[in-house]
């Protein structure tokens, strides 16, 4: 199965965001267009990333062998998720802990070599970012920090147009296997509740995008204004599934 790049799916809602600015003039709506400070703090990131952190696409890691510096490597996280360690070969990184990684360099590393006692620490965090678009005020890119939900994220982007759809939200999340979901959220009823329970965390290069108009099938949705706008793909391409 092949799978669609991130870049396709962007790409097509930036010209779809385009096309429904050229139809019709943009208002802030005043009962949702909150500006962000209103808005509770969340904490930000650490400059160091805890035990637990899952290593991204562009993080810069220091890989250390107790043993056998020539094996000592400081590699970067490429875009398919993979490291190379000369005298090793690749692994895959992203979407692993330190520990994880580690453990798989060993395993390998110990088929050839005595001891190899291996160490990864992240040293240099990529930046994490989530898409922004359709009727927002200013439609964009925001970075990531621990906890921002969809609904956060675009009060950070200026809030929500009077044409907006609250109800229709789409949100697309991408996999670890570089696949990707998608399901339409009911943000108006969050606002209007504050059951904070039907939003949902971002995650790297997620993107969010509110219509004008219902979105009944985000399947649909996705195939039909994402897909059928990109002029060059291979018609053997098959989507994977998406969950409502």
């Amino acid at each position: 199965m092949r799978r669609i790049r991130r870049w396709t799916i962007l790409c097509a809602l930036l010209l779809l965001s385009g096309a429904l600015s050229a139809c019709s003039a943009r208002k802030p709506t005043a009962a949702y267009g909150l500006p962000a400070a209103e808005l509770a703090p969340i904490p930000t990131g650490t400059a160091v990333p805890g035990p637990g952190y899952k290593i991204g696409e562009g993080d810069q890691l220091k890989v250390r062998f107790l043993y056998h510096g020539e094996l000592d490597a400081a590699p970067e996280v490429r875009s398919d998720g993979r490291i190379t360690i000369p005298g090793l070969g690749d692994f895959d990184a992203a979407g692993t802990t330190t520990d994880e990684l580690e453990q798989a360099i060993y395993r390998r590393a110990s088929l050839t070599y005595r001891n190899p006692n291996v160490s990864v620490v992240v040293t240099k965090q990529a930046e994490r970012r989530a898409y922004i678009g359709g009727e927002v005020r200013r439609p964009g890119y925001v970075p990531l920090r621990p906890g921002l939900t969809s609904l956060r994220a675009i009060f950070e982007r200026g809030g929500f147009l009077d044409s907006a759809k609250l109800d229709s939200v789409l949100h697309i999340h991408w996999r670890a296997d570089g696949a990707y979901s998608a399901r339409v959220l009911d943000l108006k009823s969050v606002l209007e509740t504050g059951d904070i329970r039907g939003d949902v965390v971002l995650g790297a290069n997620d993107v969010v995008f509110v219509p004008k108009t219902a979105i009944a099938n985000a399947d649909l949705w996705v195939r039909q204004y994402i897909l059928d706008l990109i002029p060059v793909r291979e018609p053997t391409t098959r989507l994977p599934d998406i969950a409502m």
